[in-house]
């Protein structure tokens, strides 16, 4: 049913819950793949390397946000890739999407920045507007 899943993570606990839901689809079917993909918002990563001394432990820092992600795919064996992009999350999101022929997107209802949600919606709306494929939003 479907071959390629793309799940959205912001290392946030909804997103958490959208890689289980990807993980529980993906074991359903032999042969599905599923890729993460974490947006690195232009304004937070100028800022995250300004405000950070060290470029290498940013990076890690960045890594450990998502180990249990890693974890939770490999703890399963579920076949899965990270994949992580700069620009805006819903328009990276889609574009991944549409360039690997996903089957199904996966988003949490919420992520990590509620005040933005409040002045321009939220992403997964904006994900759920223009998707080209079946998408689900995981509360």
């Amino acid at each position: 049913m479907y071959k390629k899943i793309v799940v959205a993570i912001d290392g946030s606990d909804h997103s958490f819950l959208a890689a289980e839901h990807a993980i529980e689809l993906a074991k359903l079917q032999t042969g599905t793949h599923v890729e993460g993909i974490h947006v690195l918002n232009y304004e937070k990563t100028k800022s995250d390397v300004l405000h950070s001394s060290d470029p290498i432990q940013l990076q890690m820092q960045r890594e450990e946000k998502f180990k249990r992600f890693r974890d939770a795919f490999e703890k399963a064996a579920v076949p899965y890739k990270l994949i992580m992009k700069h620009g805006e999350p819903a328009p990276m999101i889609l574009e991944h999407a549409r360039d690997t022929s996903a089957d199904l997107i996966i988003i949490g209802s919420r992520g990590l920045n509620p005040l933005q949600e409040i002045v321009m919606g939220s992403v997964s709306g904006r994900v759920a507007k223009r998707a080209k494929c079946p998408i689900m939003i995981v509360k």
